[in-house]
């Protein structure tokens, strides 16, 4: 005998009644509670899972049909639902005429309502109709001799349906062309499968092939969206675009100053010079750190130092920085309670490119911020600053001139934005300065997901959340003096020491602690083979060096007179010069090889011929060899003499012309004066 399901819908002390709910005839039957604890004790009554639990906890649409129905069954069973005559075959019978007559229902009619509401649970959702299971939705049709679906109006043909042959035919299709990054259009797809399906229906005319809709709608059925978009389009764009997001970053935090997020981007307007407003010097690049708690600005750098790890470094400063003397700078005065932000965070979430290697490392150790690096092109890993860019954008846009268009004037007559520009990178950052206190001080963050314990009358605005997190969350940031921070922010890197000085990128520096420690001693200097040593990339006139563990301690290194020609200048200038000389020089070296050899071979012609020309010589003692040697070198030396003394050309004495008189008339002589008479005449003479 089978197993029968069974539910009990009434009970006392001593009976119950049980009905079968999948009989379309049951009736109530009456059982003996002892009789239901003895079948439970042997185990041959169990408890299941209610079968029509999911029927009857549907939502049924208001206005719907299996509303209307439903409500029509309840409003002729609700008076006398949960009369216990029902039980009872005699009564049951008067009761069910008394219905019959005020609803002018059928006797079928009335027993098969009753029937539903007593094996479907006894509610008033027992009682709706059985539309869900209309068209057997989601069940796989068994195709025959007759085509299914609609018959065709417009296209010639009957059709055909979708055999296991053609189904492997479409497997094959979708999986080696639509589910690929770079996939076609589904019409694309089903007509490359066209030739397949010729070759397993050749005798099949186009009209009586599977169509292009068949195709279409076995994809949607076969394959669900969850597991083709991976498959369509690159894991990046997966994972930053569509995947689901299941938390928020404000969940991954303790309080304020537990993580930093940083990134920048290049601001859409063009500046002009503060020296020359007639010149018009590009783009500006603004970083922005975020404290991911509070949606608090913490630090800030706008320039056009380009997004990289100099630029970060200088934001990352400035969250250590005074704000009331930052802001004055720019010519901004507030209070110190307008921007209360001055330390580190336990962790700083970064892209890949400016917080990744060893650039980082020293500040990393030297304050314990734990550096977090966002996967490649994963804005989305630092949602709250790259929201916040979109903000700073539209603050100025539609106020500033210069602001970048769609297009420049590419199109005739077309006028080029960048030729209204009128804000210098001092008057920018001053916009900048009032959006951030602003955003600080007033935004409401109207998507913020509050903390538990956060007090219904704290509004979510950055500085409040701020000041309420540090009161009862977090305490105090760190707090650190801001040049060591700056220093041990900076890029690090080896230098070699020599008596020259210490060398870094070619350059070579000097310090006072280094020329007392007799590093720079010629012949007995005692010096380290190499420091450590931090260096500025915008300045090549000092560097920092490490004298010991600790990186609290550090020596300020000046360049030497050595390297005097790159004073000055950056670092990038010094990496530019030194590639182009080592250029120049390995260029030259080549080609002082090439004449190297032609010179060795003009020294072995020479030796060559006077070898040819000199007799061979033997027959002499070294005694001998050596007198003549000298002998002869005497005589080759006042040979030289004679050829190479120097000798005056002899100069011609020139003859003085005559002169004649003119008109025959004698002339006065200009002649210097004889005065020997005067000079050699003794005394007395006459």
């Amino acid at each position: 005998m089978g197993e029968l399901r069974k539910r009990l819908i009434w009970s006392d002390a001593a009976m119950a009644v049980w009905i079968d709910i999948d009989a379309d005839t049951a009736l109530p039957e009456p059982i003996k509670v002892v009789e239901l604890e003895r079948l439970l004790m042997d185990g041959e009554l169990v408890c299941i899972v209610d079968p029509f639990e999911e029927a009857v906890l549907r939502e049924v649409e208001e206005g719907s049909l299996d509303q209307q129905k439903r409500d029509a069954a309840w409003e002729m069973l609700a008076d006398v639902a949960q009369d216990p005559g029902l039980f009872i075959r005699k009564s049951r019978g008067q009761i069910l005429i008394g219905i019959m007559e005020r609803h002018g229902v059928t006797k079928q009619t009335a027993y098969r309502l009753l029937r539903r509401y007593w094996q479907r649970g006894m509610c008033r959702n027992a009682l709706l109709p059985d539309y869900v299971n209309s068209g057997a939705l989601g069940k796989r049709r068994k195709p025959s001799q007759a085509k299914l679906g609609r018959p065709r109006v417009v296209r010639e043909g009957r059709g055909s349906n979708v055999t296991p042959d053609v189904e492997r035919i479409f497997r094959r299709v979708i999986d080696e062309r639509l589910l690929k990054q770079k996939h076609p259009s589904i019409p694309d797809a089903y007509a490359s499968g066209l030739n397949l399906l010729h070759a397993v229906l050749p005798m099949r005319s186009v009209a009586e092939l599977p169509t292009l809709e068949q195709f279409r709608y076995f994809y949607k059925r076969e394959y669900h969206f969850t597991e083709t978009l991976p498959n369509r389009m690159s894991a990046v764009d997966f994972a930053k675009d569509i995947r689901p997001i299941t938390s928020t970053s404000t969940a991954e935090v303790l309080g304020p100053g537990y993580r930093y997020q940083i990134d920048a981007t290049v601001a859409d307007i063009y500046l002009i010079s503060e020296q020359d407003r007639s010149r018009i010097v590009g783009r500006p690049v603004v970083y922005m750190v975020i404290d991911v708690f509070s949606r608090m600005v913490v630090g800030m750098y706008v320039g056009f130092e380009g997004p990289s790890w100099v630029s970060a470094m200088v934001a990352l400063a400035n969250t250590v920085t005074d704000k009331v003397e930052y802001c004055r700078q720019y010519g901004v005065d507030i209070d110190v309670g307008d921007w209360p932000v001055k330390g580190l965070p336990d962790a700083l979430l970064a892209d890949k490119g400016e917080l990744n290697g060893t650039k980082v490392e020293a500040f990393s150790k030297a304050f314990g911020v734990r550096i977090e690096n966002a996967p490649a092109r994963r804005g989305d890993a630092k949602g709250i600053v790259e929201r916040y860019f979109r903000t700073v954008q539209e603050n100025f846009k539609p106020y500033a001139s210069g602001v970048v268009g769609d297009t420049t004037s590419r199109k005739r007559g077309g006028h080029d934005y960048r030729l209204d520009a009128s804000l210098t990178l001092g008057e920018f950052t001053r916009i900048i300065i009032a959006g951030v206190l602003w955003h600080n001080n007033f935004h409401t963050l109207g998507k913020y997901d509050r903390a538990a314990g956060m007090p219904g009358g704290l509004p979510a605005i950055p500085a409040m959340l701020w000041s309420w997190g540090l009161a009862n969350l977090t305490g105090r940031l760190r707090t650190a003096p801001e040049d060591l921070v700056r220093i041990n922010l900076l890029p690090h890197d080896q230098a070699t020491i020599s008596e020259l000085g210490i060398r870094l990128f070619g350059c070579f520096y000097t310090c006072q602690e280094a020329i007392k420690e007799g590093w720079f001693h010629r012949g007995q200097g005692r010096r380290p083979t190499g420091v450590t040593v931090a260096y500025d990339p915008r300045s090549a006139d000092h560097i920092y060096l490490r004298p010991s563990n600790s990186l609290k301690d550090y020596w300020i290194c000046d360049l030497a007179d050595r390297s005097r020609r790159f004073r000055g200048v950056t670092f990038w200038d010094v990496w530019l010069l030194s590639r182009e000389e080592r250029r120049s020089d390995a260029n030259a070296a080549a080609e002082a090889l090439m004449e190297r050899g032609k010179l060795l071979e003009r020294i072995e012609s020479i030796v060559a011929q006077a070898e040819d020309a000199s007799p061979v010589k033997t027959g002499m003692t070294k005694k001998d060899l050596g007198t003549q040697i000298r002998e002869n070198k005497q005589q080759e030396k006042r040979q030289e003499r004679q050829k190479t003394a120097f000798k005056p050309a002899k100069v011609q004495q020139e003859i003085p012309a005559e002169v004649i008189p003119l008109r025959g008339e004698k002339q006065e002589d200009y002649a210097f004066p004889d005065l020997s008479d005067l000079i050699f005449k003794e005394e007395g003479d006459d």
